[in-house]
C-alpha cells in the first residue's frame, strides 16, 4: 500500500514537472479557424493565431452575407491576445449585455472525452433598439486566457433572442487536454469600447469544457532514445522514488 501511494505521488510530481506548464507564456503559439453565423449568414473561414505564419490571416475571408468594414479586416489580421488578469464586469456600460450562451460540441476523434471542434452561440443585448457590435472570444485555465476569435462586426436588436451569434471553431495547436473556460468580451463597434463580459462566472455552460487542440486528437507511442553516458531529467526525477521503494521493501 506504501510503495503505491509512493507510485501516485511520484506520477502526480512528474505530471506537473514535464506537462503543459506553459500556458501562461508569451512565447507560446496558438492557432484557431472559426466560422461565424447570424441569422442565415454564415462566413467563409478565418483564422486567428498568437504569431504571424504563412497562410494564417491574409486567407481569413468573410462572406459577402456579412458587413465588414476596415476594422473588421484589421481585428481579424491582428495576432491573438492574452489576457492575465480576469475584465471586471462592474466597469462595463450598462446599455449592454449578454443575456445567455452555450456550447456545442462536435468532433473528438481519438474519443479521450476531450473536443477540438466546437461551437459558442451567445445572444447579446442592449437598451437601444438596434447596435452594432463586435465580440473577442478566449479560452482560459488558470486564470489566463488566450484570445481564439475576433468576430465581425454584427447588428443587435434590444433584447430580441432571435439575433444570437454563432461561432463555430477548431482547434489547429497550444491548446493541451484540459478543461478551459470561454470569457467573451463585447465591445461597441464604433467606439470600440468594453461594454460587456461574460464567463464561466456567469454561467456554467461556459466552465470546464473538455478540450484539445489537434495536434493532441492522435494517440502517439512512447518513444524512448537511449544515450550512453547521461541520465535525462525523468530519470534523475525517479531515482528518489527506486530507493524508497527498495528501502521499504527491505523492511517488509
Amino acid at each position: 500500500m506504501k510503495n503505491l501511494s509512493l507510485l501516485m505521488l511520484c506520477g502526480l510530481f512528474l505530471s506537473s514537472a514535464t506537462s503543459g506548464g506553459e500556458w501562461n507564456s508569451e512565447n507560446e503559439s496558438w492557432s484557431v479557424q472559426s466560422t461565424e453565423k447570424q441569422f442565415e449568414d454564415k462566413s467563409g473561414v478565418i483564422y486567428k493565431a498568437s504569431q504571424y505564419s504563412q497562410g494564417n490571416t491574409l486567407s481569413s475571408m468573410p462572406s459577402p452575407q456579412l458587413k465588414t468594414v476596415a476594422n473588421d479586416t484589421h481585428k481579424k489580421m491582428e495576432l491573438a491576445k492574452m489576457l492575465t488578469v480576469r475584465p471586471e464586469a462592474k466597469a462595463f456600460n450598462q446599455e449592454f449585455w449578454i443575456f445567455d450562451a452555450w456550447v456545442e460540441f462536435y468532433s473528438d476523434d481519438d474519443g479521450d472525452g476531450y473536443f477540438n471542434h466546437f461551437s459558442v452561440e451567445f445572444d447579446a443585448d442592449t437598451g437601444y433598439s438596434a447596435a452594432e457590435v463586435y465580440a473577442r472570444l478566449y479560452l482560459g485555465k488558470d486564470e489566463v486566457f488566450r484570445e481564439y476569435h475576433s468576430t465581425s462586426n454584427f447588428n443587435i436588436f434590444s433584447d430580441n433572442s432571435n439575433d444570437s451569434f454563432v461561432v463555430e471553431s477548431e482547434l489547429l495547436n497550444g491548446f493541451s487536454s484540459a478543461e478551459y473556460e470561454v470569457l467573451i468580451e463585447l465591445y461597441d463597434a464604433y467606439s470600440d469600447e468594453l461594454v460587456a463580459v461574460y464567463d464561466g462566472n456567469d454561467d456554467a455552460d461556459l466552465f470546464l469544457l473538455s478540450i484539445e487542440s489537434q495536434e493532441y486528437e492522435t494517440t502517439q507511442g512512447i518513444i524512448v532514445h537511449e544515450h550512453g553516458g547521461s541520465v535525462g531529467l525523468l530519470g534523475l526525477l525517479l531515482i528518489p522514488l527506486l530507493l524508497m521503494m527498495r528501502k521499504y521493501k527491505k523492511r517488509g
